[in-house]
C-alpha cells in the first residue's frame, strides 16, 4: 500500500523537474551570443510506479529528472567539418591566386616595374632600330639597355614569387602550430569531460561545447574525422567515460583520448631540396612522436595547410618520376628511365643542380649531381651520383633497388609558386639558347668586323663563384633532341645518337628567372656586338640582328607552349586568371553550402528567443501547479492530523 505522503512526494518531484527546466531555460537564454554553444533541455521520464495491492493497480511515483543534455546533431557537424576544410583550402588559394596576378599584371607591373609586355615591346623597338641604323654603336648599347631591364624584370619577378614562397612557408608553420595548439586543449578537455561524466549521472555540456567549438577551428585548418568511443570495464560493462579520437589529413591519429600528438616544421637544408627553384629553409611536416613526415600531398587532404602546400609547392604534376633500370654500388650512383615528355626536355626540369633528395624504392637518399642522356629514338635515362657522405647516406644503395620508382618532390596538379618559377626558367633557357645560337653563329662579326663564332650574349650570373656561365651556341635548336645536343656531348652508341648533358657543367639549364644577365664583355663594350655575318655587307649587312629580330615571333625559332616568344605573358597571366578564377568560384560554393549547413546545425543546436520564451511560460506554469499542488495536500495533511480523531 502507498504512504499516505506520496502525493507529497510526487509533486516535489514535479516541482524539481519544473524548476530544472527553468534553469535550463536561463542557462539557454544567458549563452544566446555565446560562439559554440549548444541549445540544452531537461531529459525526464515518469517515475518507476508503485503496487497498490488494491483494486485500483499501480500508483504513479512523479517524474525522474536525468539531466540536461545538449540538442546536436553530428551528421550537421560531419558535414560542416567537411565543406569547412574544402572552403579553408579554396579561401588561401584564392589570397596567394590573386596575390600572383597582380604580380605578373603588366598594366601594374611589379613593385612599380614595367610590366613584361611594357619591357619586351621596348626591347624589340630597340632591336629594330639597331637593325637599321648601321652608323655607330649607339643604338647597340640602347638594346644592350633594354636587355638588361628585361633581365631584370625576370630577376626582380623571381625573387618575388621566391618571397612569396617564403610567407607561404611561414604561414604554413603558423597553422602547423595551431593544431598543435588545439590538440593539446582538445586532450585537456577529453580528461576534464571524463572526469566529470565518471558517475554516468551528468553530462559536462559547456566542456563538449568548446572541445566541438575546436574542432570546427581545426577543419579549417585540416580535413577532421571524430569519434567518440565508450570504455567497458573488464565485466563488458560501460564504465559512463570514453574515448574520442580525432583524426587528420586523411585518417592520421592526432588526438586518441588524453594523449595527443604533436607536428613539427623541420626546415630542409641546401643539400635536402626537391626544386631548384625553392626558397631556403621550407618546411617538411614531420610527426614528433615518430619522425615520419605527414603526407600532406594525398589528394583525400583538405583544409588550409592543403592549399597553402599547393601554392607553395604546386608544380602541374611534373615533378620528377621514373623506374630504376641500373644500380652501380662502386660507383655509388642509380639509373633512372623516365618516359614523360616534359621529363625528356632538361629546359622543364626542375631538379635541383647538384645536392638533392631523391626517393628510390621509398627509401631517401641525397644526390651530388646528375646526367641525362637522350639518344635518336626517344629513350631517355637520367643517372644520379649518389652523396658519399654517410651522415647524408647511413645506407649504401643496392641493387635490389632495381625495378622500383624514384622521385624528387611530390607531383601535385595545381599551379603554384614552383610552377610559375618553373615557366619562367623555361623561357628564359628557351630564348637563351635559340637568341645565342644566331648571335654567335658561325661567321658573325661585330662592328669591328671581328669574328664573333661562339659568342653569347645571353647568360647567367652564377651566384656560387661570382663568375658567369660559360655557355656554348653549338646545336640548331629546332628539335628537343638538337636542344641536348647544344647542351651537351653527342656521341654514337650501337648505331644511335645520344646526347649527354651533366648538370655539374656550365650549361643552359642553370639559367634561372633569379640569375638571367646579359654577358658582361658585351655589355662593358657594345663594339663587340653580334650584328652580321661575312656574307652581307653595306646597310643590309645587319643580318644577325634581323634574323633575332625574328625570334620573336617565328615560331619555327622558338616555341613557349605552342606560342611565340612575345606570348610569355599572355600564358602566364592565362594560368593565373584561371586559377582565381577557380579559387573564387569554389569559394562561392563551398561558403553557400556552409551557410546551408550552418543554417541546419542552428535550427536543431542554436537558441531561438521565441522557443526559449516559450519554454519560459511552460515551465512557470508547470512550477505553478506543481507548488499549488503541494500546497493543496499541504491542507489536506493538516485537516488528516490536526482535525480527524478521537
Amino acid at each position: 500500500m502507498p504512504s499516505t505522503f506520496l502525493g507529497l512526494n510526487t509533486s516535489y518531484t514535479g516541482l524539481i523537474a519544473a524548476n530544472a527546466s527553468l534553469n535550463t531555460t536561463a542557462n539557454n537564454i544567458a549563452n544566446i551570443e555565446t560562439p559554440g554553444y549548444t541549445r540544452q533541455q531537461v531529459n525526464q521520464t515518469a517515475a518507476e510506479a508503485m503496487r497498490a495491492y488494491a483494486g485500483y493497480g499501480c500508483v504513479g511515483a512523479g517524474v525522474d529528472t536525468l539531466g540536461a543534455e545538449r540538442i546536436r546533431d553530428i551528421y550537421y557537424d560531419q558535414k560542416y567539418w567537411n565543406n569547412n576544410s574544402k572552403l579553408g583550402e579554396q579561401e588561401k588559394k584564392l589570397y596567394y591566386a590573386l596575390l600572383v596576378d597582380n604580380y605578373l599584371r603588366d598594366q601594374r607591373g611589379t613593385n612599380a616595374v614595367e610590366g613584361f609586355q611594357t619591357i619586351f615591346d621596348a626591347y624589340d623597338n630597340a632591336m629594330s632600330s639597331l637593325a637599321t641604323n648601321t652608323a655607330s654603336p649607339d643604338h647597340a648599347r640602347e638594346f644592350i639597355g633594354s636587355a638588361n631591364k628585361l633581365c631584370e624584370y625576370f630577376n626582380l619577378l623571381y625573387n618575388n614569387f621566391q618571397k612569396m614562397q617564403i610567407d607561404v612557408n611561414d604561414e604554413i608553420g603558423i597553422k602547423v602550430n595551431e593544431i598543435n595548439g588545439i590538440a593539446q586543449e582538445i586532450a585537456s578537455l577529453n580528461k576534464q569531460i571524463n572526469t566529470v561524466e565518471v558517475n554516468g549521472n551528468t553530462m559536462a555540456n559547456e566542456l563538449r561545447d568548446k572541445r566541438d567549438l575546436l574542432v570546427d577551428q581545426l577543419s579549417a585548418v585540416i580535413d577532421v574525422e571524430c569519434e567518440e568511443r565508450p570504455i567497458y570495464t573488464t565485466s563488458g560493462r560501460e564504465s559512463g567515460v570514453s574515448d574520442y579520437i580525432v583524426k587528420i589529413a586523411g585518417g592520421q591519429v592526432l588526438v586518441d583520448g588524453k594523449d595527443y600528438r604533436q607536428l613539427e616544421c623541420v626546415p630542409r637544408t641546401s643539400w635536402q631540396k626537391v626544386d631548384q627553384n625553392e626558397a631556403d629553409g621550407l618546411y617538411d611536416i614531420c610527426w614528433t612522436d615518430s619522425g615520419q613526415e605527414m603526407n600532406v600531398q594525398a589528394t583525400v587532404v583538405r583544409g588550409e595547410l592543403k592549399g597553402l602546400i599547393e601554392m607553395r609547392d604546386g608544380n602541374n604534376d611534373e615533378a620528377f618520376h621514373g623506374k630504376i633500370t641500373s644500380v652501380d654500388t662502386i660507383n655509388n650512383s642509380v639509373t633512372v628511365r623516365v618516359t614523360d615528355d616534359y621529363l625528356k626536355n632538361i629546359a622543364k626540369s626542375t631538379l635541383p643542380l647538384t645536392d638533392g633528395r631523391i626517393v628510390l624504392g621509398g627509401e631517401k637518399f641525397y644526390y651530388k649531381d646528375f646526367e641525362v642522356t637522350l639518344d635518336d629514338n626517344g629513350e631517355c635515362y637520367y643517372t644520379f651520383n649518389l652523396s658519399d657522405d654517410r651522415s647524408r647516406n647511413p645506407v649504401p644503395i643496392s641493387k635490389d633497388k632495381i625495378g622500383y620508382n624514384a622521385k624528387v618532390g611530390e607531383q601535385m596538379d595545381y599551379q603554384g609558386i614552383s610552377y610559375y618559377l618553373a615557366q619562367m626558367n623555361e623561357w628564359v633557357r628557351d630564348y637563351a639558347a635559340a637568341f645565342n645560337s644566331i648571335y654567335g653563329g658561325e661567321d658573325t662579326r661585330d662592328f669591328d668586323e671581328k669574328d664573333r663564332t661562339g659568342a653569347i650574349f645571353f647568360t647567367g650570373d652564377n651566384k656560387v663563384t661570382g663568375d658567369q656561365y660559360a655557355l656554348e651556341t653549338k646545336g640548331d635548336y629546332s628539335s628537343l633532341y638538337a636542344w641536348y645536343a647544344s647542351q651537351g656531348q653527342k656521341e654514337k652508341d650501337g648505331g644511335l645518337i645520344r646526347a649527354t648533358y651533366k648538370s655539374s657543367e656550365d650549361g643552359y639549364y642553370a639559367l634561372t628567372g633569379g640569375n638571367f644577365a646579359v654577358e658582361n664583355s658585351v655589355e662593358n663594350d657594345p663594339r663587340t656586338f653580334a650584328t652580321h655575318t661575312v656574307e652581307w655587307d653595306g646597310e643590309s649587312k645587319y643580318d644577325s640582328v634581323s634574323e633575332l629580330l625574328d625570334l620573336s615571333t617565328n615560331l619555327d625559332k622558338m616555341r613557349f607552349r605552342g606560342c611565340d616568344a612575345r606570348s610569355f605573358l599572355t600564358c602566364l597571366m592565362g594560368d593565373a586568371a584561371l586559377n582565381a578564377n577557380s579559387a573564387s568560384s569554389f569559394s562561392a560554393v563551398y561558403g553557400s553550402i556552409e551557410e546551408s549547413i550552418q543554417n541546419s546545425r542552428y535550427s536543431i543546436s542554436g537558441v531561438d528567443t521565441d522557443e526559449e520564451a516559450a519554454n519560459m511560460i511552460k515551465f512557470k506554469s508547470a512550477y505553478n501547479l506543481a507548488s499549488k499542488m503541494i500546497s493543496v495536500l499541504n491542507e489536506c495533511y493538516e485537516r488528516l492530523i490536526l482535525e480527524t480523531g478521537v
